[in-house]
């Protein structure tokens, strides 16, 4: 009697939740190009085009082109892209290789809240089906901020406890949603289909947290692996392959799944009045996001005080839990690159002693293999610890405070939140800056602008396969 009333309990709990994966493709669905607000649509192709940016600087790694290699093997030709090669694939593989590229040098796109990265798996899935139906601008650009809005909604439901409790990396767990809605879109699935193909994904959701820990290239490849499981999934439910079409809410779904704490609400609430991808960082240096105010800070006191590695005596990091979990373990002696660049100790070093933390600088400290006495030598007085003020505003400000105890007994110390959040937000022509260098050190300006035009001429409806053709004509560099 008890096991039936347990039983009774358990099935009115199921009725009672909200369909949070029916309404989130039945909005999906629906949704018109008319009915995304302008700043909306403008948005979406400003983060498209930083995120081709950052695909096409990492085109070239070791790593990047060994995902491309086992794409171009296992793949029939087809009709999309794959940046860093001349031949065309299948929308699937595609996505992996652009996708794991774009994930590659860690200067895609982040959101504070969500603690997601969504651009590298959104774009290059949405891109790949466009490429394959031909799909006009207007189309694209409704896909890309569905894709946008899935992995930052999932963000908003379940951070941070997926991350902070469980260890789980968002951009695949999170970006086969985005990848499925958004490219679902494109190809003009109806309400159940679409919520089968949620369903579908959640199975391809995937990914922990070790390589903070202890290195690895794995983390790039978790964004290939969330475009290819989204776009995996749309082809089987296309067919009549069915998912759970409560996978989010579901007693048993993705939400308590991967989470300890989570609200499944937020995946939905105001959808279509209040787009919450609209305030996705752009990143100004190349290294995990929970850094980027630390380096913010250590610039201040180079440029206002003019502080030189010769003076430190210590430097303590004031920053919130997840960093002293996420960016603090690695320390002073990083393995490899990823390790570097999840590494407080060793980024803040390279700031001073390198005078930056670009792309190149970290090429550089490869090239040294992270031992370059200096660096080393700074790294190793670097000492991270709770801040109360930096802990209270986190995660929906990532803010540090540095202090320098210099070797003539002075202390200096600055607060600064994250360059690129909406805090201390990059303008347009900074974002464009940085694409044009990131892609112009590629493929040459003359295709870098050509890309830059056509994402532009998106919104007058051009045609979506004109984004990525220039790179079947332009020059590629190393």
């Amino acid at each position: 009697m008890a096991k039936g009333m347990m039983a009774s309990t358990e099935a009115r709990t199921q009725t009672q939740q909200r369909p949070v994966t029916r309404e989130l493709a039945s909005f999906a669905s629906k949704l018109r190009y008319e009915e995304v607000q302008p700043e909306v649509r403008k948005r979406v192709l400003l983060l498209t085009l930083d995120q081709i940016g950052a695909a096409l600087v990492a085109s070239t790694l070791d790593y990047i082109t060994r995902v491309r290699e086992y794409a171009l093997e296992e793949s029939p030709d087809g009709l999309s892209t794959v940046i860093g090669s001349q031949r065309k694939l299948r929308p699937e593989w595609a996505a992996l290789s652009n996708a794991t590229a774009g994930h590659g040098v860690e200067i895609d796109d982040y959101h504070n809240i969500a603690l997601a990265h969504p651009g590298c798996v959104a774009v290059p899935s949405v891109l790949a089906v466009a490429e394959q139906i031909d799909a006009r601008g207007h189309e694209t650009i409704v896909a890309l901020a569905l894709g946008f809005e899935a992995i930052i909604r999932f963000g908003l439901s379940v951070m941070p406890s997926m991350i902070k409790d469980r260890g789980f990396h968002e951009t695949c767990v999170m970006g086969v949603f985005g990848s499925a809605l958004g490219a679902g879109r494109l190809l003009g699935l109806d309400p159940e289909t679409l919520a089968s193909a949620l369903g579908l994904a959640a199975s391809h959701a995937s990914g922990t947290t070790e390589y903070a820990q202890s290195g690895g290239e794995v983390k790039r490849l978790h964004a290939g692996l969330g475009a290819m499981g989204g776009l995996r999934s749309l082809s089987l439910a296309r067919r009549g392959f069915s998912g759970p079409p409560t996978i989010l809410e579901g007693r048993r779904g993705v939400f308590q799944a991967f989470s300890d704490e989570y609200r499944a609400d937020a995946m939905v609430e105001g959808l279509g009045n209040r787009w919450d991808f609209l305030t996705t960082a752009i990143k100004p240096y190349c290294c995990c996001g929970l850094i980027h105010s630390q380096i913010d800070a250590v610039r201040a006191l180079v440029a206002e005080e003019g502080l030189r590695p010769d003076d430190v005596l210590e430097m303590i990091v004031g920053t919130d839990s997840l960093s002293l979990v996420h960016v603090n373990r690695i320390g002073a002696r990083p393995a490899d690159m990823n390790s570097a660049q999840f590494s407080s100790h060793f980024s803040l070093a390279m700031a001073l002693v390198m005078g930056g933390n670009d792309f190149a600088h970290y090429v550089a400290a490869q090239s040294a293999g992270f031992r370059d006495p200096a660096v080393v030598r700074i790294a190793e007085k670097i000492r991270l610890e709770l801040d109360p003020e930096a802990e209270a505003a986190f995660p929906e400000h990532f803010l540090a405070r540095v202090r320098v105890k210099r070797r003539d007994g002075s202390t200096i110390e600055r607060t600064r939140y994250a360059t690129g959040t909406p805090d201390a937000p990059l303008t347009e022509a900074e974002i464009r800056g940085k694409y044009r260098r990131m892609a112009g050190g590629i493929v040459g300006d003359a295709t870098a602008n050509a890309i830059e035009r056509a994402i532009d001429a998106l919104a007058d409806d051009a045609p979506a396969r004109d984004v990525l053709r220039p790179l079947s004509a332009g020059a590629r560099r190393s």
